[in-house]
């Protein structure tokens, strides 16, 4: 090993400190970079070469060698946390359902149905208590305009649901784009990441990129991330193939028609890629359909439910089938209920929608008594529904309870997944995320390094100056 040689190894030594100190850098630069992923320079000694006759004995190596500028990741740690942020979103946006359907039911003020329901018996009661003519006018007009406020409350309810519905039908094509947008960009980001692994450039920065949009594609989608050969990932969206390395595939999405045709199981919105169905494992997405498929009809139907027995109580009372003994009453008609049902929807929903006050009932043709008599019968019973077995505003609150506990048990679950979430990515960002404190001490590290490599430069320099200046001037 010449002396020059030590030249070249002390060369590399300062390149690499060099290059350690500008990783450091780079590091130190990003701290506050959302999605950014420290970077580490690897190196390695460099091995004597030579065999046989021509090997070189009892030298040192040949310095230091740059293996690369590593990306401090751990697949693990990032597949979690995808999986973890997939699960809050999902959750997330299954609360923000439910406590909107919480909300359309209306019951935090005096505007709702119990509240409309406990109005209107209270009419009937001071009807059944009316001693004179124009007493029991005056309390069939109030009956009448409490039954309406009923009527109203509902079909506000069930617009109020079907609007919900309507939106979060526009929020799965929102996603639905956010998706196709987000899969065409790591499509592209695989494209670069490949071009750039294969020219020997590094791919650091476009894989934190990469890994930022797949971290959104799973809160959205909940998407299934597969690595491939050259630093490609593929993306799976349920079972179908959203990204397949350089290529991208868009994501449809088939409406339902209507939100009673989803109740009849005759329709229902679903997601398609290359006219195959996918069905996403989790995500804002998933909850956004299971919404639109389940949550909002079971609701409806459960509305739906409750104003028909309502409707089946008060009927029960004012226009009964039978008597007492279960004997069918002369002359009953349907057509005499005090509630009835609209003909037709109009904006294809269910019972609720069509709820309503008889139209041919007025304050002179409303039966307040039994046959032949003023006894105000009718109206007392109608008074006292409230405690009976087919109470109205107990089947009612029973309908709210129900909402009112899957929302908290939703809000529940969404509290502990976004824990869980918080947990994952910070075990993500200990593995991956920069530390100021760590960084300091590497930069010093370098430096010093630095320092040492420039010394033995000067040390050699020296050396070599002794060797050619002053060899043979002994004496002189």
């Amino acid at each position: 090993m010449s002396t020059f040689s030590g030249i070249t190894t002390s060369s590399r030594a300062l390149t690499a400190a060099q290059r350690g100190m500008e990783v450091t850098g780079q590091n130190i630069a990003n701290v506050n970079t959302e999605g950014y992923t420290r970077q580490r320079l690897e190196q390695s000694e460099s091995v004597v070469g030579g065999v046989g006759m021509h090997a070189r004995r009892l030298v040192p190596g040949e310095g230091v060698e740059i293996t690369g500028i590593a990306r401090v990741s751990n697949a693990l740690t990032e597949s979690a946390a995808r999986q973890d942020v997939a699960t809050a979103a999902e959750h997330r946006a299954g609360t923000a359902v439910w406590s909107r359907l919480e909300a359309n039911l209306g019951e935090d003020g005096i505007s709702g149905l119990s509240t409309q329901l406990n109005t209107m018996h209270k009419a009937f009661s001071d009807l059944g208590n009316a001693t004179s003519t124009e007493n029991a006018l005056a309390g069939r007009t109030h009956v009448l305009a409490t039954a309406q406020n009923v009527a109203d409350t509902v079909r506000r309810v069930d617009t109020q649901v079907q609007a919900q519905w309507a939106e979060l039908g526009g929020q799965v094509s929102l996603h639905v784009e956010d998706v196709n947008a987000t899969a065409a960009q790591v499509a592209g980001l695989n494209t670069a990441i490949l071009d750039a692994v294969t020219s020997g450039v590094s791919p650091n920065e476009l894989l934190d990129q990469r890994e930022k949009a797949l971290t959104h594609l799973s809160e959205v989608a909940g998407v299934r991330v597969v690595a491939r050969d050259g630093g490609t990932v593929d993306v799976y969206l349920g079972n179908s193939t959203i990204v397949g390395g350089r290529q991208s595939f868009a994501v449809s999405v088939v409406h339902g028609t209507s939100l009673a045709e989803v109740k009849a199981g005759t329709s229902s919105t679903r997601l398609t890629v290359e006219g195959v169905e996918a069905r996403p494992a989790g995500g804002a997405l998933k909850a956004t359909l299971d919404a639109v498929n389940t949550t909002v009809p079971d609701v409806s139907e459960g509305i739906d439910a409750a104003v028909q027995k309502i409707a089946a109580a008060v009927n029960a009372v004012y226009n009964p089938a039978t008597d007492a003994n279960g004997v069918a009453v002369p002359g009953y008609s349907a057509a005499n209920d005090f509630f009835t049902s609209s003909a037709a929807s109009v904006k294809g929903g269910g019972a609720a929608e069509r709820f309503q006050v008889n139209p041919a009932l007025t304050p002179a043709s409303l039966r307040d008594s039994s046959a032949g008599t003023v006894d105000r019968a009718v109206a007392k019973a109608l008074g006292e529904l409230p405690s009976a077995a087919n109470s109205t505003t107990r089947t009612w609150r029973t309908t709210v309870v129900d909402v009112a506990a899957r929302t908290q048990a939703s809000e529940v679950r969404a509290d502990l997944a976004a824990q869980v979430s918080l947990k994952s990515i910070a075990a993500r960002d200990s593995v991956s995320g920069v530390n100021i404190d760590e960084e300091m001490t590497n930069l010093v590290s370098y430096q010093h390094a630095y320092a040492a490599a420039a010394r033995v430069l000067t040390t050699i320099d020296q050396a070599l100056d002794t060797l050619i200046n002053r060899t043979g001037l002994v004496g002189r």
